[in-house]
């Protein structure tokens, strides 16, 4: 698909990851509908190109392709399913991308319902990457369900990819790669969260410890772009601490179906669920477990 397309395509959510899908598609000429809770993204949006409007029902009665990226599953069941949802609008060629991070059930729920009453089709493409990888176009999609519908979505999904993996026509498969993924990254911010307060509290620089760690086969690319944003206490977002924990309180219901034991994982969530507590801490990036850790460790003596 060339810019200038003469595909419309809404988003529905305007968050940081649906506000990064939305630029990169408005660099590309690409005409965008809009509809989110955040009037001041909204407007801003507005100003971009963006064409602003009042619900999905009249989004998508407007648009050839939706993306959904919405905060939680009860939010994607509203959005689609709701007195103005999806389901409502009079467009049933519509095709749903939907990059919500919700359970593979979930996913294969909302898939199954949609195709018992609509021609529309409903794919599940959660990504890997943040708001400024979907502004730069190097978001990895993960995506499984109709491959009819994949291949005619697929056009889009380049305009903010560098890498798309078909995972086959079962809604949901690819829910639990991104789960499993992002479980990854609660544990890897921990791991260097730890190594942060070990080092520190034994009387070395932080950032000297995150050197040597970054020039080792150790490093990470949460080491390498957040470790010097930690020791600095800058914990701008770019995914919330709420929104990872709901993560791992997925991956928590999903071992708990397949009967899993995942003890780091368990400790995890009593880790990120107790950082959680505290209100302010929540709109922060989920890095802010490092600073959590440590007050935790506050009355330890450093040598």
């Amino acid at each position: 698909m060339s810019p200038g397309s003469v595909y419309s395509i809404g988003v529905i959510g305007v968050g940081m990851l649906g506000s990064g899908i939305v630029e990169r598609l408005l660099t590309h000429n690409v005409k965008v509908n809009i509809y989110g809770r955040n009037k001041m993204k909204l407007n801003r949006l507005e100003k971009k190109g963006a064409r602003l409007f009042d619900n999905p029902c009249s989004l998508t009665d407007h648009s050839d392709f939706i993306i959904t990226c919405v905060t939680n599953y009860e939010s994607l069941r509203d959005v689609l399913f709701g007195k103005h949802g999806v389901v409502n609008s009079s467009n049933k060629q519509v095709i749903i991308i939907d990059c919500t991070t919700v359970t593979p059930k979930q996913s294969a729920d909302c898939s199954d319902l949609i195709s018992k009453q609509d021609e529309i089709t409903f794919l599940s493409v959660p990504v890997m990457g943040g708001p400024t990888d979907a502004r730069n176009g190097e978001l990895i999609s993960l995506v499984s369900g109709n491959k009819d519908s994949y291949e005619k979505a697929y056009p889009i999904l380049v305009y903010f990819s560098k890498h798309i993996f078909y995972l086959g026509t079962n809604n949901g498969l690819s829910n639990s790669i991104k789960l499993a993924l992002n479980l990854n990254i609660a544990i890897i911010t921990l791991a260097l969260s730890e190594g942060l307060l070990l080092a520190n509290h034994s009387g070395i620089d932080p950032n000297l410890y995150l050197k040597i760690l970054n020039l080792t086969k150790l490093k990470t690319g949460i080491s390498e772009r957040k470790g010097h944003m930690m020791v600095s206490n800058d914990y701008s977002p770019s995914f919330y601490l709420k929104n990872m924990l709901k993560d791992i309180d997925l991956v928590m219901e999903i071992s708990h179906n397949l009967g899993l034991i995942l003890p780091m994982t368990s400790m995890s969530q009593q880790l990120f669920r107790a950082a959680n507590k505290q209100d302010n801490r929540k709109e922060m990036d989920y890095s802010v477990i490092y600073a959590f850790l440590k007050e935790l460790n506050s009355d330890c003596k450093k040598m």
